[in-house]
């Protein structure tokens, strides 16, 4: 090797280490004891306190005895947060750098051995039994699938892959169309009103009514699942040790870390790239609360209906 390929070899190598260092450069400090257990639940929260009710307590009614959950707020250290993981013998982790990337890099490698891990945003509202029914599901296709599994996710009908399909089960593709435009299949690239707070939320919840009721009728269904022909969304997502171990991890990306560049591009890109599945649970429904910038419009129908919401005894 030449001097000079020998200097773009290490400068590479430089480059490398340095991407590596900054994706998990901030200040951290954990509070509450990690456990180690091989289940793991981390939420992403921090910013929409409105929810965190409704939200936390669904999780709590939900979590699995072997399972340890970390609330973890980006940029951000909120002291209610705080308290309500105090209350719940849960970890909370906050970061003074406002980076998704970092900060799951941060999760992954305190929690290091976590073999299953569930991930959440804070405006997802999970149904009875979520966890058990998604755990039951990724063993199920791991056995049943001959492929690497990047991972699994529930039906979310405010969302990007499984939002057609909902307005055909619910036969109303045609009234969202007369209000709305023609829907695709795909996200908001295809779908460029999903950005523009017109109403499409509200008319989503409206269409799923009391939530419990509705994610109640998925599941009666039966057990099925597909494999995703398109990208999705990451707001709630299963995934294995095996699969981060491969990814390595995320690049601290542009800004506050998510979109395409951040941990939502990153992962779907590398399951795209390297060949790793991801598949939907189609008999588990979750409920996105709002697209970003719509909240106020969902916060007025929660109050004029509260039923929609309310969890179900």
């Amino acid at each position: 090797m030449n001097i000079l390929g020998l200097i773009n070899k290490i400068f590479r190598k430089v480059l490398v280490y340095i991407n590596y260092k900054i994706s998990y450069a901030s200040h951290y400090k954990i509070e509450g004891r990690i456990k180690n257990s091989e289940n793991m639940l981390f939420v992403l929260a921090g910013y929409k306190e409105f929810l965190w009710d409704d939200i936390f307590l669904r999780i709590k009614l939900n979590q699995l005895e072997n399972m340890e959950v970390c609330i973890a707020s980006s940029g951000r250290y909120c002291d209610r947060l705080s308290q309500i993981c105090k209350r719940n013998n849960w970890v909370y982790l906050s970061t003074s750098l406002n980076n998704v990337c970092v900060i799951t890099n941060i999760i992954m490698k305190e929690f290091k051995e976590a073999e299953y891990i569930f991930k959440l945003d804070e405006d997802i509202f999970i149904p009875r039994d979520y966890f058990k029914d998604m755990l039951n599901a990724y063993k199920i296709i791991e056995k049943e699938e001959p492929c690497n599994i990047g991972y699994i996710c529930p039906v979310l009908p405010l969302g990007f892959y499984s939002m057609h399909e909902f307005l055909l089960k619910k036969n109303c593709l045609n009234e969202y169309e007369q209000k709305f435009g023609i829907h695709k299949k795909g996200g908001s690239v295809s779908n460029p009103i999903f950005r523009k707070k017109m109403g499409i939320d509200e008319f989503i919840w409206n269409k799923i009514g009391i939530f419990d009721e509705c994610a109640l009728e998925y599941k009666e269904e039966g057990f099925s699942y597909e494999a995703c022909a398109s990208r999705t969304g990451i707001a709630a997502i299963l995934f294995t040790r095996q699969f981060w171990d491969d990814l390595g991890y995320l690049k601290r990306g542009r800004g506050i870390g998510v979109g395409n560049t951040g941990d939502e591009g990153q992962i779907t890109t590398y399951c795209a790239l390297n060949f790793y599945f991801i598949f939907c649970v189609k008999n588990v429904l979750v409920g996105h609360f709002a697209f970003g910038g719509s909240e106020n419009n969902v916060l007025k129908l929660k109050y004029e209906k509260p039923e929609i919401f309310a969890m179900k005894d």
